[in-house]
């Protein structure tokens, strides 16, 4: 099979433009002009018309582009096993996480993994969720680690951590004075409705921690004060230990609150503790290689060192 001959398909579908789809293959315009002309002629159809300076997919153009990429996964695949059959432990691991679990995850486990795989090169993608399950789905990655849930068929995911999602007071707020601990609770536990009138520092709505306490505040029917929305949870922390006011955070990032003099507390909430699952997700009979699945078992034990430590707080 003339694998080059999808590639320049794809390459044509990605950029809509000879022009940029040549440049990119380090081919002449004329030429892959002519390699197009050929391909429809030879399956007796247009793949692509032409809309001013666009190309845009035809019906069988579209067909032919989505078996394209499924023929390319596969030969990576394989590529990847024939590869991991002769050269033991040599290769490339593309994995993707969120930028703040890169920040308190990959000091911990990059140092360790690559002493063990010395020959396995490592690339990082810092993004979030949605843009690392796409990634996944389109073979740009090999690993991804989120909270769930994702409602991608094509992937697959492993859960590595139960965590709980838990509020934050600001330090001294008297409210904390009325909060009750609950059996197989490890914090004490707050009824949301009581801070209905406190400000709120909230992650932006397409977040899943946001989207989380989002449905927390519609299960107390009320809208949060919210005085603040920002990406970066780390941030939404200080603020609260800064008095702001009140914010989110994992139950894996509490010991880092004994960061703040003094810290913000922390404490449980909804009427059953607020518990999400972070996962490892790859993409459905993809090949992993066995130091792909020590990635795993590494990222596991890093979290399950975490949370020991903050269950000890």
């Amino acid at each position: 099979m003339d694998f080059k001959e999808l590639t320049y398909v794809l390459a044509l579908a990605r950029h809509q433009s000879v022009t940029k789809a040549a440049q990119e293959l380090y081919l002449t315009q004329p030429a892959l002009t002519r390699f197009l002309q050929r391909l429809e002629t030879s399956v007796g159809q247009p793949l692509f018309t032409r809309s001013g300076n666009r190309l845009i997919p035809t019906y069988a153009g579209e067909k032919y582009i989505e078996r394209a990429q499924e023929i390319l996964l596969l030969k990576k695949q394989l590529d990847a096993e024939m590869q991991d059959i002769v050269q033991v432990h040599r290769g490339q691991l593309r994995i993707g996480l969120s930028i703040f679990r890169s920040f308190s995850l990959l000091p911990n486990v990059l140092p360790e993994f690559t002493r063990k795989y010395p020959h396995v090169k490592l690339l990082v993608e810092e993004n979030d969720p949605a843009f690392l399950e796409e990634a996944l789905c389109r073979g740009e990655l090999d690993l991804a680690f989120f909270s769930l849930p994702t409602r991608r068929k094509e992937i697959v995911t492993e859960t590595i951590r139960t965590e709980e999602l838990v509020l934050l007071l600001p330090p001294q707020d008297p409210l904390a004075s009325q909060a009750q601990r609950r059996p197989g609770s490890r914090y004490p536990w707050l009824d949301l409705g009581w801070v209905k009138e406190r400000p709120f520092i909230l992650q932006k709505k397409d977040q899943r921690t946001r989207q989380i306490t989002d449905r927390l505040f519609h299960d107390y029917a009320f809208t949060p004060n919210v005085i603040l929305e920002i990406q970066n949870i780390d941030v939404s922390r200080a603020l609260t230990a800064a008095g702001y006011g009140c914010s989110f955070t994992r139950d894996i990032h509490a010991v880092e609150l004994q960061a703040y003099q003094p810290a913000p507390q922390c404490f449980s909430v909804g009427r059953q503790r607020t518990l999400t699952q972070y996962a490892a997700a790859y993409r459905k009979g993809a090949y992993l290689p066995d130091y792909a699945r020590d990635f795993i078992e590494l990222v596991r034990k890093q979290l399950n060192t975490s949370s020991s430590s903050s269950s000890s707080i």
